[in-house]
């Protein structure tokens, strides 16, 4: 973690300085313990700034895409009600001019066409409500998650300190960066797909693209993967609130 936010030479010195004693009690040395606080505290203060910027961009955008999603979710439901609706009235008027026309007409056959034709109108309202499936132009030229989904060296959206936390990996463990296990979570959840698999119907270039013609459901689930992003960085900030208690240790020490 102080690695990531550029202050491991600071603390570096700043822990020399604490167990220095040959100088323990010089004006000199209490000036420069706290300049070096000063500097640890600039640099976390900012940081935590950062996390918080881009929480709320992240946290924007899930919302900005939820809405979209709610608006379809309402165009489909409503256009669903009125083939429900429709589907009733045909079938009751169906069923009122069979009955009249067997009254009326010895005529099996024309009764016979009646249903038939009744039943066809109802079939055709049913298939329509299968395919009620509204689609809306929806952009995001600055996508979050591009990145992750590349794991870039260089991230275009996060600041350099969250980029190196989200991707960094110990050389000495064989755990991976979250960035990578936040991908594995999305192949595990069935958000996204192999690229060999469906390369023509999986929406992986839709969702680390620019935009393009969404869903409802592909909305809810770019959604989800805002959030799960979101999620990733504020754990950052808990990671800072735990390195500013062990530097609070050092000088109680």
């Amino acid at each position: 973690m102080a690695n990531a936010i550029g202050i491991l030479d600071i603390l570096t010195d700043y822990t020399k300085l604490l167990l220095d004693s040959s100088h323990s009690s010089s004006l000199e040395k209490r000036i420069a313990i706290l300049e070096h606080i000063h500097q640890i505290d600039q640099k976390i203060n900012f940081t935590s700034l950062e996390i918080s910027a881009i929480a709320s961009e992240l946290d924007c955008e899930e919302e900005r895409t939820n809405q979209f999603a709610s608006y379809l979710k309402e165009r489909e439901s409503q256009t669903e009600k009125g083939l429900v609706i429709g589907s009733i009235i045909v079938g009751a008027a169906g069923a009122i001019a069979a009955e009249v026309v067997a009254k009326k007409s010895s005529n099996d056959n024309l009764v016979t066409g009646f249903t038939i034709g009744t039943s066809l109108v109802e079939t055709s309202l049913g298939v329509l409500m299968l395919v009620n499936k509204r689609k809306i132009d929806f952009k995001h030229s600055d996508n979050a998650l591009t990145d992750i989904w590349n794991n870039s060296t260089v991230s275009s959206y996060f600041p350099p300190s969250i980029w190196y936390y989200l991707t960094y990996e110990n050389p000495n463990t064989k755990e991976k960066s979250l960035a990578k296990f936040l991908v594995e979570k999305w192949f595990l959840f069935g958000q996204v797909e192999e690229e060999s698999r469906n390369p023509k119907d999986n929406n992986n270039k839709l969702y680390f693209g620019n935009g393009g013609q969404y869903g409802a459901d592909e909305l809810d689930n770019r959604a989800d993967m805002l959030d799960q992003t979101e999620s990733y960085v504020t754990l950052m900030k808990q990671d800072l609130k735990t390195l500013m208690a062990e530097i609070a240790k050092l000088d109680k020490k």
